[in-house]
């Protein structure tokens, strides 16, 4: 879960120190990774790269075009949930 400031919408989406790499599918010696997210409230699955930059994660190519795409704001909470099927939702919760 992580409350989105100014720089997640722009730029990218920096996960939180607690978000477990290990949860996330595996990068395999890269720096980046292509993960598909269906974002429940566009009704939309879409391939996020995610990279490992200094061992902080981020969101970074596809991230920009949903969070605009749900108009998304600073102070809305995205959360992101491991399905068991092994595919990944995210669903967003309106500061306002």
């Amino acid at each position: 879960m992580k409350k989105l400031i100014s720089v997640d919408i722009e730029r990218h989406l920096e996960l939180p120190n607690d978000t477990r790499r290990e949860a996330l599918p595996p990068f395999q010696g890269a720096r980046e990774n292509v993960i598909p997210i269906m974002f429940e409230q566009a009704g939309m699955k879409v391939d996020v790269h995610c990279s490992c930059r200094s061992g902080r994660l981020a969101f970074t190519k596809g991230w920009i075009g949903i969070a605009r795409h749900l108009r998304l704001n600073a102070g809305d909470v995205v959360t992101l949930h491991r399905e068991d099927q092994g595919g990944y939702k995210m669903t967003v919760r309106s500061a306002s």
